[in-house]
């Protein structure tokens, strides 16, 4: 069995600095597309309330999640699959991206049914960590403006949002 695995993330964890504090090992492999989906921000957080990304199979031939394919080491899966809240929050699932002409196979993490509201809407931090890996990675300008204006909230818990704000600035320099 590898001891690697190719994770697509196509929410905050695009952010290398965000990955980073759950999984120090991963390796950016750079951007990828996922055909037949779209990105939608309606999966409600058992922890804190709000939304965070998911992606939903359209099969339509233009729709396309945008996001970075990373080398995972097994060993660091699990701290990984306990922030996305395996089993509650997210699932497992395979899927096949498109990442520089080729085809590779990856895991994602895919909301729980049950878990969708699509009037749910993001802290302003979480989607300004999705829109500074979407910049960082060089997604298509359409689709960052998408992510650029979806509705975001503020977060009630201050030293939340302190934490991610300090993020962000770290991922700009």
């Amino acid at each position: 069995m590898s001891r690697w695995r190719y994770y697509f993330a196509y929410g905050s964890n695009m952010l290398p600095a965000r990955l980073r504090e759950r999984t120090p090992s991963a390796a950016c492999l750079g951007a990828a597309c996922l055909p037949g989906h779209r990105l939608a921000f309606n999966h409600v957080s058992r922890g804190d309330g709000s939304a965070k990304c998911n992606i939903a199979a359209t099969q339509a031939g233009g729709d396309r999640v945008w996001g970075v394919v990373y080398s995972l080491p097994v060993k660091e899966q699990p701290v990984l699959d306990r922030a996305e809240s395996l089993g509650s929050g997210y699932l497992i699932e395979n899927r096949r991206v498109e990442m520089g002409g080729d085809r590779v196979d990856v895991f994602c993490y895919v909301a729980v049914p049950g878990t969708l509201d699509d009037r749910a809407r993001p802290f302003w931090w979480y989607r300004d960590i999705v829109l500074a890996g979407a910049r960082q990675h060089c997604f298509p300008e359409s689709y960052i403006h998408a992510i650029a204006r979806e509705v975001a909230i503020d977060d009630p818990d201050a030293r939340r949002a302190a934490h991610h704000r300090k993020l962000l600035q770290l991922a700009q320099h």
